[in-house]
């Protein structure tokens, strides 16, 4: 039997409403630096962590996205060892019928990924291969 491997937490996910104003809040009143800007490639969204080590993937990101503040948190995000590993919690979770989005991938940093639903309605995501360790 294959051993198993602990999801490794990698990101808090948060919409706001002016996408500038928001970096500047977090880089300078929380000592923040932007890890990956997505705006030159269409998003409107920027992970924001921990100084970078050169050469490192980040070890936890805060991922703002440009949208309607509709919640004060989207979703947390856990890395997973594989896609088999995505594909068995999403098993579990349709299991339990708390399954939101069923494994798919969508190419770029995000890659391969699951949405479940936490017993009070949050938002959890499990992925697999996106550029960050996770801690």
């Amino acid at each position: 039997m294959p051993a198993l491997h602990m999801p490794r937490w990698t990101h808090i996910t948060i919409n706001v409403s002016d996408l500038e104003r928001s970096i500047q809040f977090y880089t300078s009143l929380c000592g923040l630096s932007i890890a990956r800007d997505r705006r030159p490639e269409g998003r409107h969204n920027v992970w924001l962590g921990p100084p970078p080590v050169t050469g490192e993937d980040p070890v936890f990101v805060l991922v703002l996205i440009q949208d309607e503040v509709k919640a004060r948190l989207d979703h947390f995000g856990f890395q997973c060892e594989s896609r088999a590993e995505v594909d068995r919690i999403a098993e579990l979770a349709r299991e339990q019928n708390i399954l939101i989005e069923p494994p798919q991938d969508i190419g770029g940093v995000v890659g391969y990924f699951t949405m479940v639903r936490d017993p009070d309605g949050h938002l959890v995501e499990f992925t697999a291969g996106q550029p960050l360790r996770g801690l």
